[in-house]
């Protein structure tokens, strides 16, 4: 988080200042999204265990509505895309607590009917079907990185629970189809997807973002150009501060930044991944495994996008990009992970002793 900071500031210094007449306007707003992130991780550390179970149908519901009030009246759009509830002073993007709120209601699921998924039409289906809502949601906010998002998410969470391979052979061809369709759908995806290939072939348009995020990396070399000293700040890179925060930190620290970067997130994969191996039930492995691996794929697209290895999605870099609501969602998962880890401490409850210590 701290290193995070530092690089949302070196970024956005002189863009914050020209715009908003203060150097420091992203930093705060970053800042105030980490305190009510750090308030939020620790009531989940209060929270009884089982109140995590009844809460996931809470967490699904509340996130439909949430989705569904982006395309309301409170909606909030910009740069064509309506993704925003605005509240005051605040823009949340419910998106970002959708992928929450699926690994809750999916874990909750399939634990439930832990043994029962080769019964595909009674059990499987359904399951999916609860993803169904969610995607059709944020496909019409046009937000194609977290449907991929999603979709990888509860492919990784039913063949952790067990789904047969032929079944989830099943699942990731028509997730693809969807895909390939949503591209197809939408003339701007396809330019993306073609620019990628080559994004010199149009590097004042597609491909210019593409074309500055590997000028900046090769300008870092091996140490960088130090803190706030590199062009991507200067206007050169669009969005340098969020989804291209990676390019800034190769830029101004050079490979040696990277590295510590990439550290710094298998660190974290590594200790959630340890988590959901110790957890004490199914719900709670399920849990770990998804959040950790939501945070694995948003880090690995992120990067691989500045590296020219994946078409732009949008995505976030976990604690390091700009983003309010971003940051708000991933202290939120910390909370989870760490309440996870918490309980692998204690025996298993039984399903009777469960309900009366929730109660």
């Amino acid at each position: 988080m701290a290193f995070g900071l530092l690089m949302i500031l070196s970024g956005s210094c002189l863009d914050a200042d020209a715009t908003y007449g203060n150097a420091m306007h992203y930093v705060t707003r970053q800042s105030m999204g980490l305190f009510m992130g750090a308030t939020v991780t620790a009531v989940m550390l209060m929270l009884p265990w089982p109140w995590f179970k009844r809460g996931a149908w809470v967490a699904y519901g509340a996130s439909i509505v949430s989705l569904a009030l982006v395309l309301s009246p409170l909606g909030h759009s910009a740069k064509g895309a309506a993704r925003w509830v605005k509240l005051g002073p605040l823009n949340l993007q419910p998106s970002e607590f959708a992928k929450v709120a699926l690994v809750l209601i999916l874990s909750h699921y399939l634990a439930n009917n832990r043994g029962r998924l080769k019964d595909i039409v009674g059990v499987g289906l359904p399951g999916m079907g609860l993803l169904t809502p969610l995607v059709i949601l944020i496909i019409f906010q046009k937000d194609f990185g977290t449907t991929v998002i999603l979709l990888g998410l509860s492919g990784v969470l039913f063949f952790v629970a067990g789904l047969q391979w032929r079944y989830i052979a099943g699942g990731i061809t028509a997730a693809l189809g969807l895909l390939v369709l949503l591209v197809l759908a939408e003339p701007y995806r396809m330019k993306r997807l073609t620019s990628f290939t080559d994004p010199f072939a149009d590097p004042d348009g597609a491909g210019y973002q593409v074309v500055q995020g590997w000028i900046a990396l090769a300008s870092g070399g091996v140490f960088g150009t130090g803190l706030a000293t590199g062009v991507a700040q200067r206007g050169f890179l669009p969005e340098a501060h969020t989804d291209f925060i990676s390019a800034v930190i190769g830029e101004e620290l050079g490979a040696v930044g990277w590295m510590f970067t990439i550290v710094l997130i298998l660190g974290l994969v590594w200790r959630g991944f340890l988590i959901s191996t110790r957890a004490r039930d199914l719900f709670g492995m399920l849990v770990a495994t998804g959040i950790t691996t939501m945070f694995a794929a948003q880090a690995v697209i992120n990067m691989g996008v500045v590296c020219g290895l994946v078409p732009p999605k949008g995505l976030v870099l976990p604690f390091l990009s700009y983003g309010a609501s971003a940051v708000l969602v991933h202290s939120l998962c910390v909370g989870l992970l760490l309440r996870v880890s918490l309980e692998s401490g204690r025996p298993a409850l039984t399903e009777e002793a469960a309900t009366s210590s929730g109660d």
